[in-house]
């Protein structure tokens, strides 16, 4: 194992910066705007970069700076699509996989609770990356949206990424290569079950009704 981490490290150190930059901003950015917090949470992502931060050359303070306009760019993106395009989306075959249930939950919590709700979603799994969507789709005004997107996206970005570094300068590359097996079984198990439940939704035989 010491091996690895030592290879790990020496990855990391050779790494651009920019490059590190680019992978978070994307994954952050997509997180909300592209529904990819689906199958790869953003936390994973500035975690990871936080890490790389502090035991590589990576700068945390540009990466935090440009990942806070990645986060509130990205639930901006995701808000506007939900406007123009929510109802075709949750009745997709993409929408429905990710079952009424998560849509009504998230949609109920943007309707009675409004900017709280979109700040408190910053910290809670799918429903981070489905919230701005709602809101957008509930049409939620504009103005109270984005003053609740970029309060949370800055205090999430902040903490998480903070997090990371100082997790990653204590802990050191063995955060780093945990983290990414861990996210690397989630995903497998994500398109296992996926594979699983479609393979038994067309496996299954309808029942005939007539006498």
């Amino acid at each position: 194992m010491q091996s690895v981490i030592d290879w790990l490290i020496g990855v990391i150190e050779t790494t651009p910066p920019w490059v590190v930059y680019l992978l978070v901003w994307t994954l952050v950015y997509t997180e909300s705007a592209a529904l990819l917090g689906l199958i790869l949470p953003g936390e994973t992502a500035l975690l990871t970069g936080g890490v790389a931060a502090a035991i590589g050359s990576t700068n945390i303070g540009w990466l935090i700076a440009g990942a806070c306009v990645a986060a509130i760019a990205g639930d901006a993106t995701g808000f506007t699509l939900g406007r123009h395009f929510g109802p075709r989306v949750v009745n997709s075959r993409f929408g429905r996989r990710i079952g009424a249930q998560r849509w009504d939950k998230v949609s109920r919590a943007v309707k009675h609770r409004g900017i709280p709700a979109v700040i408190a979603a910053r910290w809670i799994g799918y429903v981070r990356t489905l919230t701005p969507f709602v809101a957008g789709m509930s049409r939620m005004p504009v103005k109270l949206y984005l003053t609740a997107n970029v309060i949370g996206g800055l205090v999430w970005v902040i903490a998480v990424g903070m997090l990371g570094y100082l997790v990653g300068a204590a802990v050191g590359a063995r955060l780093l290569l945990y983290g990414g097996l861990i996210v690397g079984v989630l995903v497998l198990a994500y398109f296992a079950l996926a594979w699983w439940r479609e393979r038994r939704r067309q496996g299954a035989v309808p029942v005939d009704e007539t006498v």
